[in-house]
């Protein structure tokens, strides 16, 4: 597989993160804009497997997770039940771990520091966010009431834990969502350590994998 080919399907991969990010908060909420983000999650998922051509066992592993998540999101926008949503997210919640291991392999290969590999770093970092935001949205099926909006529990929408898993990780905290059991404020914790470790780790390993390069050179 050329360079050029694998530059485009990290740029995909990573746009399609984004779009899924952004349609979210608009369309929630309606059984038409919950088709058009099921499309968007359709997209991320194919993108995200494309990329992880060559990763044997955490590729097929991540396939093993999507085909259910479409069919159960799918089935969940005319038939809502609270165990669909339970199985909805922990398999979100799988497929993102297994491809955000995939593409944190990827980062160590040595080779020079290319385009291809800057998408791929933030389509990981994207990733991270979508792994925790499912997450937090299965604590909150399974215990409701673990986090708080504005003071009232209850209340976060599902698009409300996207934003909450962007701020997090990115160790904002602006404080108007918040985990109030231990569980959930575990799950907080472990985000915001995990996107202060995320650059210092990632950062390392791109310049670790181009000396080697440049050292076999």
């Amino acid at each position: 597989m050329s360079v050029a080919a694998n530059d485009r399907r990290s740029l995909f991969l990573m746009l399609s993160l984004l779009l899924l990010m952004l349609l979210m908060p608009f369309l929630e909420n309606h059984r038409s804009g919950e088709v058009l983000i099921l499309i968007s999650l359709f997209v991320t998922l194919i993108t995200t497997i494309l990329d992880l051509h060559g990763r044997g066992t955490l590729r097929w592993l991540a396939i093993g997770a999507a085909i259910p998540v479409v069919l159960i999101e799918l089935t969940g926008i005319f038939y809502p039940s609270h165990w669909l949503f339970i199985a909805d997210y922990a398999l979100l919640v799988a497929f993102f771990g297994f491809a955000s291991l995939g593409l944190f392999t990827y980062l160590d290969k040595p080779g020079a520091i290319t385009r291809g590999r800057i998408y791929g770093s933030v389509s990981l970092y994207l990733m991270l966010a979508m792994f925790w935001f499912a997450l937090f949205n299965l604590t909150e099926v399974i215990h409701p009431g673990s986090f708080a909006l504005d003071g009232a529990l209850g209340r976060v929408p599902r698009s409300g834990f996207l934003y909450f898993s962007l701020i997090t990780l990115t160790t904002v905290g602006y404080g108007d969502i918040v985990p109030v059991t231990p569980t959930g404020r575990v799950f907080a914790a472990l985000e915001g350590a995990a996107g202060v470790l995320y650059i210092a780790i990632t950062v390392a390993r791109l310049v670790a994998a181009y000396q080697r390069t440049a050292s076999e050179r």
